[in-house]
C-alpha cells in the first residue's frame, strides 16, 4: 500500500473542505484528542495545524485491520 500526502500539516478549514465535515466537528475531534495537531507557543496567533501524517497512519492501520480480520472489524 502506498499513501501520498501532499502536505504534512493542514488547517482546520482545509481539512473540513477535504473531508466534508464541519470545522466545528473537526475542532471537537481535536478537543477529544482524536486528531493530532502541531503544538503552538502559548499566546501564539498562528493557525491551528492538523498533522496529516498521523491521520494517514491511522487510516492505514484501520485498513490493515479490516484486510487481515474483516469479521472483527465489523464489531
Amino acid at each position: 500500500m502506498q499513501i501520498t500526502i501532499d502536505t504534512p500539516y493542514t488547517t482546520v478549514r482545509e481539512l473540513a473542505r477535504r473531508s466534508g465535515q464541519s470545522e466545528r466537528a473537526i475542532r471537537n475531534d481535536i478537543e477529544r484528542g482524536r486528531i493530532l495537531v502541531r503544538a503552538k507557543s502559548e499566546g501564539s496567533k498562528e493557525a491551528l495545524l492538523i498533522n496529516m501524517v498521523a491521520l494517514a497512519i491511522e487510516a492505514a492501520d484501520q485498513a490493515e485491520r479490516v484486510v487481515t480480520n474483516p469479521i472483527a472489524s465489523k464489531r
